[in-house]
């Protein structure tokens, strides 16, 4: 009987094939999609820029710049940007001192 142990290893051999090739579809098919949801991405925010308007929207980046450069929001970049155990030594001290 060993020519069926044969014929096993070519039906498997003949089953991998597709497979292999059904990923590398499957991969072309991931990269259409993703194109589709950019392009829906793009429309839906085309969309709502011109719901919204231009006159609002530099109103809205003009608030966010200047949040961004207040003094609070300065020193927490100079925070999150620092070494953790030299902030909390810091802070640590800044108690002490009280």
């Amino acid at each position: 009987m060993f020519w069926s142990d044969k014929k096993k290893h070519k039906d498997t051999d003949k089953r991998k094939e597709p497979k292999e090739l059904q990923a590398i579809e499957g991969d072309r098919e991931g990269t259409s999609k993703s194109q589709r949801i950019r392009e829906e991405a793009l429309a839906n925010a085309r969309a709502a820029r011109a719901q919204i308007g231009e006159d609002t929207l530099d109103k809205i980046a003009a608030a966010m710049t200047k949040k961004q450069q207040s003094a609070t929001e300065q020193a927490k970049a100079q925070i999150k940007a620092a070494d953790s155990d030299r902030v909390v030594d810091e802070i640590l001290a800044m108690i002490d001192e009280d």
